[in-house]
């Protein structure tokens, strides 16, 4: 439709201007001395129109030479960019298809390319990131650390993302190399807004655990739970750990209320066994094992619990009928040691013999 509407308005200047040259409108006499032109009017704006036509064109043409530099420039330029964006595209894909090696090799150009730390800074950092952990990856210490530290030799404060980002990584290389200490360092390092990343706070969480600081391992892991960053059943395992590094240390009182709490939000019989290792309130952890049973009757270790309780408050007959209902629930070791024990002391060395031996069966 278009192209019939420009040939019918074409062939209507193409009639206009056949019946303009027909008519005669005057004449334009030119003096060029020493000669004399005379032209008609029509021929005149003819001749005119196509000069300022010809002009038009050669001064397009002018321009459009004197540009070819330029144009050539920025098409360098242009392909340069895609150089550099294909070596990077690369270099990502290699190395979360495990391709460590190609995503070394990629990021290589990348790292002496001075125009485009000019000019992408960020691009810049991501592939010394990225390389970074290929290295890790490799096991190759030395060139990991050497990106590393050029992400972490920013000097500027535009840079301070670029230093935060290489205190991160350090962070996490110590993590997996179990240096807890090195970590916390790094971690301790990072920008204010950083630092408070659910990534930095897991970081934090996983090497405050290689330096046995159990506190600091609670706070944190309450924390991730409560911003839901840390799986239930991931918090009740560190409390878990927290509680039987306190019993270790003898701190038994705050290791019961803590396994309390997390029973409350995951049964879990693993946490409920060491409950019964706690020598804190006897009475009170009865009560509270008491409570569980009405919930777990069938739990082995609930069972357990209350006849390891009852033994310490030298309640025989209860201790045994609550340690022999475990023991129909799962054989374990720790039963048959503690029915053995009391067999022993309520004189039937008869029944305490029969549980030393099978409690050698479990060695």
């Amino acid at each position: 439709m278009r192209k019939l509407i420009g040939l019918l308005i074409l062939l209507a200047l193409a009639v206009s201007a056949a019946l303009l040259l027909e008519s005669s409108w005057g004449n334009v006499t030119l003096w060029i001395p020493p000669y004399r032109v005379d032209l008609s009017l029509q021929s005149a704006l003819v001749i005119l129109v196509v000069v300022v036509l010809a002009t038009l064109l050669l001064t397009r043409l002018v321009m459009g030479l004197l540009g070819i530099p330029e144009r050539v420039r920025q098409f360098r330029k242009r392909r340069l960019q895609e150089q550099r964006l294909q070596h990077f595209a690369f270099a990502v894909r290699a190395y979360f298809e495990g391709r460590f090696a190609r995503a070394l090799k990629e990021a290589q150009p990348l790292q002496s390319d001075a125009g485009l730390q000019e000019s992408s800074p960020e691009v810049v950092a991501a592939t010394h990131a990225i390389a970074a952990k290929a290295a890790h990856a490799l096991r190759d210490i030395p060139l990991r650390d050497q990106w590393v530290s050029k992400l972490q030799s920013a000097s500027t404060r535009q840079d301070e993302q670029q230093r935060s980002l290489g205190f991160l990584l350090e962070a996490e290389f110590a993590v997996d190399d179990h240096r807890g200490a090195q970590a916390l360092k790094a971690l301790s390092r990072l920008s204010k807004g950083e630092g408070r990343q659910i990534h930095s706070t897991r970081l934090a969480l996983k090497a405050n655990q290689q330096e046995a600081q159990w506190d600091e391992v609670l706070r944190i892991a309450r924390l991730l739970e409560n911003r839901k960053a840390l799986p239930k059943i991931a918090a009740v395992r560190y409390k878990h750990m927290v509680a039987e590094a306190w019993i270790r240390e003898g701190r038994h009182q705050e290791a019961a209320l803590l396994i309390q709490e997390g029973l409350k939000q995951y049964w879990d019989s693993g946490l409920v066994f060491l409950y019964g290792q706690c020598d804190s309130n006897a009475k009170e952890q009865l009560a509270v094992a008491e409570g569980w049973l009405q919930k777990h009757p069938q739990d082995a270790e609930v069972n357990w619990v209350l006849g390891r309780l009852c033994q310490r408050l030298q309640i025989w007959g209860k201790a045994r009928m609550h340690l022999e209902a475990s023991l129909r629930h799962k054989p374990m070791l720790q039963t048959h040691l503690a029915l053995a024990e009391i067999a022993e002391a309520l004189s039937d060395q008869e029944t305490a013999s029969q549980h030393w031996k099978a409690a050698a069966r479990f060695r």
